[in-house]
């Protein structure tokens, strides 16, 4: 569950990444950036895409693969091979990912919307700790600082449909998305929440205790705990549950202070629903948990 968490941070980074370098991108005409794009093309085949760019002139897919160490992409049949201090790992190629996309994106625009638009497609490597051995040979291979570059090469083509159509298309998009979200991982893995710990916990297992307003420390190494509310509240978000309460909280942290906990709450990017008394914040994902300061 660890190294899944990690992958799933890395992709999530990688994808932040590349939707900032979007943001760069001199667009001549309107747009629409839709990140983590999930819609059943047809009752066998569901589309996924982590950036989708939607103009009157073209639509761009852009797969990102947040990968360091040596990579190969072979073919016939497709494969990805990353190597890392000599270790090799097997992944589904990205080119067989995003040409089986295409494929499915098109049928489903012919199908749901009626309207057609040559469909452009890279794959984005926001890591710069990456050596490429073999580049792929059908799809088009970008770092992090080319894909405004590449963008704007496409934004030279005409516009082939209205800013209505445009505007129909990311409409009909947007309503048949259903993104998917990996969290919380105890339910994904059917996991019982009481074989979890709770509080701060230390990276060797131990329980954290509070030594001063800012400083808790491991009972069992006796270290100190750098960034030990944050890092546990993350844990909360991404293995318990997507929601939580002032009560929770409290018994989660194991701090009996309301103010505090009260404090703590508004620091983080929740949405509260509900009353005073039972209220309960809601944690959407798509957000840094934390606003820019916070406390541990």
């Amino acid at each position: 569950m660890q190294k899944e968490l990690e992958n799933i941070q890395a992709g999530y980074n990688g994808e932040c990444r590349v939707d900032q370098l979007i943001q760069e991108t001199h667009f001549t005409l309107p747009f629409q950036t839709l990140p983590n794009v999930e819609i059943q093309a047809s009752p066998n085949r569901l589309i996924q895409i982590d950036a989708l760019i939607i103009t009157p002139s073209y639509i761009c897919i852009l797969e990102v693969k947040h990968l360091r160490g040596t990579l190969k992409f072979l073919e016939n049949p497709y494969q990805l091979i990353q190597t890392i201090d000599g270790n090799n790992t097997t992944y589904v190629c990205p080119q067989q990912q995003i040409l089986r996309t295409v494929d499915s994106l098109e049928y489903w625009l012919q199908h749901e919307v009626g309207i057609q638009l040559p469909i452009f497609k890279a794959i984005v490597l926001p890591n710069k700790r990456t050596h490429i051995e073999i580049p792929p040979t059908q799809i088009k291979l970008l770092g992090p600082k080319e894909v405004p570059l590449y963008l704007q090469k496409l934004n030279k083509h005409r516009a082939i449909i209205s800013t209505s159509q445009l505007q129909h298309i990311i409409y009909k998009i947007k309503n048949s998305n259903k993104p998917y979200n990996a969290f919380p991982l105890t339910k994904k893995h059917s996991i019982p929440l009481d074989q979890l710990k709770t509080g701060i916990i230390c990276c060797c297992g131990g329980q954290g205790r509070r030594y001063s307003q800012r400083t808790w420390t491991c009972q069992t190494c006796g270290k100190n705990i750098d960034n030990a509310i944050k890092i546990a509240m993350q844990d909360w978000f991404w293995l318990f549950k997507s929601t939580i309460t002032h009560k929770e909280c409290s018994q989660y942290l194991q701090i009996n202070n309301k103010n505090r906990i009260t404090k703590l709450l508004k620091q983080m990017n929740l949405t509260p629903t509900g009353h005073t008394r039972s209220r309960t914040y809601h944690y959407n994902y798509k957000k840094p948990l934390f606003k820019e300061t916070q406390s541990n």
